[in-house]
């Protein structure tokens, strides 16, 4: 039993990390039913056993999420994207100043952020020297596989 409460101390952490409104995850026979309003969790429930689980409410059924603003970049520029799903962390620890911000010369082995994947702190290289021209992620936030997370202009000759 202590693994499982340990599965759902993980999933109730990375809900609250991310910027997702609900949440239902099941396995075996627990459940775990999270659900947000503005930035505190309001619902949440835990069961265990062989009860239907209620339908999704519909605003889950189909994806129907606010645009972000676009973040433009010189479309020559390289894209440093997400090796894996995960929370994006732009420095090491919080109040410590980030990894790469815009403006700064970067070489291809420069740590540019942080995925964390189940409490794994996966350092994202830059993979080319240059400068970064644009942030794509935001502190704290979940990242997909392959999302870009930073725009890097390449040094003169290097693209």
């Amino acid at each position: 039993m202590s693994g499982d409460i340990e599965a759902i101390r993980r999933v109730i952490e990375a809900f609250e990390k991310s910027d997702w409104t609900e949440i239902d995850v099941r396995a075996g026979s627990i459940r775990v039913h999270l659900s947000v309003e503005s930035r505190g969790i309001t619902e949440a429930s835990v069961s265990t056993g062989d009860e239907p689980a209620p339908s999704p409410p519909p605003s889950m059924t189909t994806e129907t999420a606010t645009p972000e603003p676009t973040i433009s970049a010189p479309a020559d520029a390289y894209l440093v994207r997400s090796p894996s799903p995960g929370i994006f962390w732009r420095s090491p620890q919080p109040g410590a100043p980030p990894f790469a911000d815009i403006g700064q010369h970067v070489g291809p082995d420069d740590t540019m952020c942080i995925v964390e994947v189940m409490k794994l702190m996966n350092h994202v290289k830059a993979g080319v020297a240059g400068t970064v021209v644009a942030v794509f992620g935001r502190d704290g936030t979940q990242v997909d596989k392959d999302e870009p997370l930073f725009a890097v202009a390449w040094d003169d000759g290097a693209g």
